[in-house]
């Protein structure tokens, strides 16, 4: 059934997605969530026009913005409400669907099941909708690629589409050739299509994805270039920041570096599908196991713990370092 995985990459993909419209508003909230600058979208959205609130793009970044502020039951009723006006809105239906696909980790198997096929229909639709929307087209082959045949999934149902989005966006479509050949943990391939897509187009998302790819490959050296790289064109990144903090402990090197990318991971808002903050501190904890420092390492771990009781990783090195200290 579905993983983990399916759900982070459509969320990803769904707020990364090019959106159709090229009003003012939307241009701008699009270059703003480029920058992963969280208060400035909520800036903008408070100054927006009703003109330009009479929009499907601007339902859909109200929408996007509950989820921001971890309130998926409102995000849900502004998009109902947008569809009520903007019934033919591929935007719309797309972040509606993927809001489903959240849902995949609260529910068994017969009910991933029934959600699996509503999820289906919904990208379908918003492909149908729209057949240029990058985002939909995306969204609809990663749950071709990942759902079961039972539930219509398939790479033979996914092929026609990869062609259509090569057509449409030939970076987009690099973009999913590099996280599937990651997937499948080839290493070459997935380095050497990422770079097709950033040389045709640059986004802060991709950017992202290479570090993220040198980081899984070993390549700690070249991440951590990437990464601050990134950081240095967009300081409000928090998934930049803390992805330079992860590259230390890693590579169990640059350790003052590592502790100031995850204090400043944890001054920034959370960002939707970002690592939470009980994360960084956990990871702050491993800094500070690696750089000798039992009691600093023990005050970030209970601060994981604080935020997050059940966080295994956080339990697991408690016990560890305790042991050690006895």
């Amino acid at each position: 059934m579905m993983v983990r995985w399916f759900v982070m990459a459509v969320v990803m993909w769904v707020a990364a997605g090019v959106l159709a419209s090229g009003e003012t508003l939307d241009a701008e909230m699009q270059a703003l969530e480029q920058a992963r600058d969280l208060a400035g979208m909520q800036a903008r959205m408070s100054a927006a026009s009703p003109e330009e609130l009479n929009s499907p793009e601007a339902w859909n970044w109200r929408a996007w913005l509950a989820l921001a502020e971890d309130d998926p039951d409102r995000a849900e009723a502004l998009l109902e409400q947008g569809l009520e006006k903007f019934p033919d809105s591929a935007v719309l239906e797309l972040q509606r669907t993927a809001l489903m696909v959240r849902g995949f980790n609260d529910v068994g198997n017969l009910g991933a099941m029934r959600l699996a096929r509503r999820v289906r229909s919904g990208f379908e639709r918003a492909v149908e909708l729209d057949p240029d929307h990058v985002g939909a087209r995306t969204a609809l082959i990663l749950y071709f690629l990942n759902a079961p045949r039972i539930a219509g999934g398939g790479e033979a149902r996914a092929e026609p589409h990869l062609k259509e989005l090569k057509a449409r966006s030939a970076s987009s479509y690099y973009e999913m050739q590099s996280t599937l050949a990651a997937s499948r943990d080839e290493r070459g391939q997935a380095l050497e299509f990422l770079n097709k897509a950033l040389a045709l187009e640059e986004t802060s998302m991709r950017i992202l994805n290479h570090g993220l790819l040198l980081q899984q490959f070993g390549d700690y050296e070249q991440a951590r270039e990437v990464f601050t790289g990134l950081v240095e064109d967009y300081p409000t990144h928090g998934a930049a920041w803390y992805q330079l903090g992860r590259t230390s402990v890693l590579a169990e090197e640059w350790l003052d570096d590592g502790l100031e990318a995850f204090g400043r991971f944890l001054e920034l808002p959370a960002w939707p599908g970002d690592p939470g903050h009980a994360a960084a501190w956990w990871r702050l904890g491993q800094l500070h196991v690696l750089a000798d420092d039992p009691g600093a390492a023990r005050d970030a771990f209970k601060q994981a713990l604080e935020l997050d009781a059940d966080f295994e990783p956080a339990v697991s090195d408690m016990a560890e370092l305790t042991r050690a200290n006895n």
